[in-house]
């Protein structure tokens, strides 16, 4: 009966966690981070899991208190897109960023963090279909307005009793 220690190491996560922001910048970090460090050091931005963006459906940002998982990809978005809509267009643009991303990989040498600068402009438009493009255009003039308010709203009409 007494104070021992143990041989077996201490369990560190490997993996690396990769957070993209609104403008194509990497940051790669090899420890834990929770999601309030991240707003703290970009303000007016919530994070968002790439795991949970789909067209049609809102954008849910992250809870303050939690930790980013390693092995997973990130996304820091601007306020006025939180629980809004995804659009295709935008899934696009965060598509093209995601895999520029995930090519630029780091090893398990690197310690911290890293930035590094992804250029997504080229990415917008990944077809040369016409249909696509124009279909796009489409909702660029429509959509965009419309993505960034709530879709939702209650239907106030008046209920008609029957005698």
């Amino acid at each position: 009966m007494g104070n021992t220690t143990s041989c077996t190491p201490f369990a560190v996560p490997t993996g690396s966690i990769k957070v993209i922001d609104d403008n194509g910048g990497v940051q790669e970090y090899m420890h834990t981070v929770r999601a309030a460090e991240l707003m703290v050091e970009n303000p007016g931005q919530f994070v968002c899991d790439s795991n949970y963006l789909n067209v049609g459906c809102r954008i849910p940002g992250l809870v303050a208190d939690e930790e980013l998982e390693p092995h997973r990809l990130y996304f820091l978005l601007p306020m006025d897109m939180l629980y809004s809509v995804l659009t295709e267009e935008e899934k696009v643009s965060l598509s093209c960023k995601a895999s520029k991303a995930t090519k630029k990989g780091g090893g398990p040498k690197n310690i911290g963090r890293r930035i590094l600068p992804v250029l997504s402009d080229f990415c917008l438009f990944p077809t040369e279909d016409k249909q696509v493009a124009e279909r796009t255009r489409r909702v660029n003039k429509v959509g965009r307005r419309m993505s960034r308010e709530r879709s939702w709203t209650p239907a106030l009409d008046t209920i008609e009793e029957v005698p």
